[in-house]
């Protein structure tokens, strides 16, 4: 027996049903957010921009390379949100103060507040639609989810200010008491 079917999906079908799953639940949350989004005129993609900014901490700012890396966008996918984002006064382009020759994207002060208030607002939202799973469930999926971004190589956390992908307990990593 090979590696990959010791730890891997044990048939295709796994592989296929775990993705679309995986897919089908974003989906069903981004359904849940769009309401919060239209009142804030906000896409998904200006969303997390704002939130992952708001995240960084103070002075909430960010090379526009690692942003999207970071976003999983393209390089020219995360200039068009900025160029909308910018236009509206929620965020402006900084030196960056390690290197005087590029910039960084920083929130404004208008950003910062749009930011707060949006992330209050969508996860609100978030929390009504995930109202009837057991807080148990939703804690032991977020590990294992974790777990499962570890083993395929993304170990980045959308908001590593708020917290990096949680370790799954086990033999190896004890529970807090």
């Amino acid at each position: 027996m090979t590696a990959s079917r010791v730890n891997g999906p044990s048939d295709e079908r796994t592989a296929l049903a775990f993705s679309q799953h995986v897919v089908r639940l974003q989906t069903v949350l981004e359904q849940a957010i769009a309401p919060t989004l239209a009142a804030q005129a906000l896409t998904s993609a200006e969303l997390d921009v704002l939130a992952t900014l708001r995240a960084m901490g103070s002075p909430y700012q960010q090379r526009p390379k690692e942003l999207a890396a970071r976003l999983l966008l393209t390089t020219g996918g995360l200039s068009n949100v900025l160029r909308r984002l910018d236009s509206r006064g929620l965020v402006s382009r900084v030196p960056d103060p390690s290197d005087g020759r590029s910039h960084n994207v920083q929130l404004t002060s208008a950003g910062v507040a749009t930011a707060q208030a949006a992330t209050a607002a969508a996860t609100t939202a978030l929390q009504r639609a995930l109202a009837a799973v057991p807080a148990t469930t939703l804690e032991d999926t977020l590990h294992q989810l974790g777990s499962i971004l570890r083993a395929v190589g993304d170990n980045r956390s959308a908001f590593p200010a708020l917290r990096p992908l949680p370790e799954a307990p086990g033999p190896e990593a004890p529970t807090a008491e």
